[in-house]
């Protein structure tokens, strides 16, 4: 539960892919900075029993990938302890 939003900061979020497996019902996050790559190794993925999204969750317990079937994104992350989120639409 957000208490308050900050609106936009200076604070940047960092690329990232999704990869998905054929047939193994699994999905990883790939970042090209090994530091963020290592946060999203073996990390928690949680289907929606209907479907609507999947929750990917750092293995820190800090920060998740929210994909929406529609393909729009919620992505927060955590930079020096300051939690960051970003919106978006995969492609």
């Amino acid at each position: 539960m957000h208490v308050r939003c900050a609106g936009q900061t200076e604070v940047a979020t960092f690329p990232f892919k999704l990869r998905g497996a054929s047939g193994l019902n699994s999905i990883a996050l790939m970042a090209s900075d090994e530091d963020k790559q290592r946060q999203y190794e073996d990390a928690r993925v949680e289907w929606a029993e209907d479907g609507s999204y999947l929750l990917l969750s750092a293995r820190s317990g800090k920060g998740y990938v929210k994909l929406l079937a529609d393909g729009n994104y919620v992505f927060r992350h955590y930079i020096q302890d300051r939690g960051v989120m970003s919106l978006g639409h995969c492609n």
